[in-house]
């Protein structure tokens, strides 16, 4: 037999040897070795997980001449058949190709025929849900009433698009991707049985690059056998597959929090210069911010590439706040990259743009301790009438919480307005000062609680003994609606020469 590439030569054979699929496993091999076996399973889930492999060892434990087993013994006749791909009785079919109503009524024809040298013919058929309407309509009736030498196993990656009347008629087993460790460990097998060297940081840089499906994984690692002089390093991958280096988004990510411009333009054209992929960038870039959060929020994180000393030492000085809001603008940009023409020009803009954060994050605060440091202005009377209902209020409660919580009681207690309750379950005091309570509330509640108000009102009065003004803000808002024409808010724009991200 000539060379064969990795993916073939190191294939399971038997369940024992398909990776990261134990529920799949279990479930057969118990049917098994019941004898409990099916005539129609659908295999789902993302490509290069081990579908159609499992297909085939289905097909052997089935047709292994020591009869229906949990595994099979490769080593018998149609064991063997079937493992070379030649076994009469084991017919593969592309659905892809072979989607059109007249192939399925060719195939309903070869179902009457018994197997030649095996007990059941078994039918995979890779990519199932490209079967024409016409096509499933022509294979429901052998479904429904199957021979009882026949086997169907569908394989697809879009298990949505199969019609239900087939589901139905189904045993279905849903495939998962595979982690970064499971690939990293099997590729790391492999290396050692093809007498290669390969550091681990490349084979770490590999699993991520594979995104859970393992035969990518190793037709990557066929690629860099290939090209590699002696040990497959991670400077040899990103160079094979064109992975932008770790250091490149650090550089770029202390550009953004240091609102740094030459150092962002200086990064986008490096990417811009080397060629790479911006989809790609993009892709990685996410990546990485999802390492930075996590590192922030202190969660073990077993997919980054990155260093955990680096991921530290970047977030010392960032809020998990700030970085929340680069990866909701780099959720934007992945998505607009794709359609945008002038990809770098956009890319360069978008990252300009994160770069204005930081001058944005603390306003609230900054506004509130202005207004402390704020004189009152000159109105004797206002300013006594001010400080008088000050003082009420501190005697009535520490906080405006406390104040909202005696307001939801007086509520509580009336008869009717159930519909002003339930909407203000999700409300929250955001400040009860200047005779204005500001609440928060979910946008979809503010239309029904604008129609109530005035029963808030009431229930205001009654717990206060005074008319207060009601503001409510909506959570969708970055910063509160009355605040935009203040003119606090006009004087820390200028100082800051901040923009509004709204």
């Amino acid at each position: 037999m000539g060379y064969l590439v990795l993916t073939r030569k190191y294939r399971p054979q038997n369940f024992d040897e398909v990776l990261g699929q134990p529920h799949v496993n279990k479930t057969l091999m118990s049917a098994l070795a019941k004898g409990r076996v099916g005539h129609s399973y659908l295999f789902s889930g993302p490509r290069g997980v081990g579908k159609t492999s499992v297909a085939r060892i289905l097909a052997k434990a089935v047709n292994c001449k020591k009869g229906i087993v949990e595994n099979p013994c490769n080593e018998c006749e149609n064991c063997r058949a079937i493992t070379n791909c030649n076994s009469v009785d084991v017919i593969e079919i592309d659905g892809a190709s072979n989607r059109g109503i007249d192939e399925i009524r060719s195939l309903r024809e070869s179902v009457s025929y018994s197997p030649v040298q095996s007990a059941f013919k078994v039918y995979i058929i890779d990519e199932v849900h490209m079967l024409t309407k016409e096509a499933f309509n022509a294979l429901l009736k052998t479904l429904e009433e199957p021979p009882s030498h026949v086997i169907f196993i569908f394989a697809t990656t879009e298990p949505q698009k199969v019609p239900k009347t087939v589901l139905s008629r189904c045993q279905r087993f849903d495939f998962r991707m595979l982690s970064n460790q499971e690939i990293f460990k099997k590729l790391k097998e492999l290396a050692k049985l093809e007498n290669v060297k390969a550091t681990d940081e490349a084979l770490s840089l590999i699993s991520s690059r594979a995104e859970g499906a393992i035969r990518d994984a190793e037709g990557m690692l066929e690629q860099l056998i290939s090209y590699s002089d002696g040990e497959i390093t991670a400077d040899d991958v990103r160079d094979v597959f064109g992975f932008i280096g770790n250091n490149l988004y650090l550089e770029l990510f202390n550009g953004i929090k240091n609102s740094e411009e030459n150092e962002i333009v200086r990064c986008v054209e490096e990417i811009a210069s080397r060629g790479y992929d911006l989809r790609e960038f993009t892709s990685g870039w996410l990546k990485f911010l999802r390492s930075l959060i996590l590192c922030k929020l202190e969660i073990k994180d077993t997919t980054s590439t990155v260093p955990r000393e680096e991921l530290i030492k970047l977030t010392e000085n960032v809020s998990k706040e700030f970085i929340t809001a680069v990866l909701n603008l780099s959720v934007d940009l992945e998505k607009d990259i794709r359609l945008i023409s002038h990809s770098p020009v956009y890319l360069e803009l978008a990252m300009l743009r994160m770069a204005k954060i930081p001058n944005l994050r603390d306003i609230n605060t900054l506004i509130k301790k202005m207004s402390e440091e704020m004189p009152l202005k000159e109105n004797p009377q206002k300013n006594k009438e001010r400080e008088t209902n000050n003082r009420t209020i501190t005697k009535l409660s520490k906080n405006a919480q406390d104040i909202w919580e005696a307001i939801i009681k007086q509520i509580d207690g009336t008869n009717g307005k159930n519909f002003l309750k339930a909407f203000l379950k999700d409300a929250e005091p955001v400040s009860f000062e200047d005779d204005i309570l500001r609440i928060k509330v979910p946008s979809t509640h503010k239309k029904h609680l604008d129609e109530d108000i005035h029963f808030l009102r009431d229930a205001i009065k009654e717990t206060t003994g005074k008319d207060i003004d009601i503001e409510i803000i909506t959570y969708q808002q970055k910063v509160e609606t009355k605040l935009r024409d203040n003119s606090m808010v006009t004087k820390v724009k200028e100082i800051f020469d901040a923009e509004e991200f709204i």
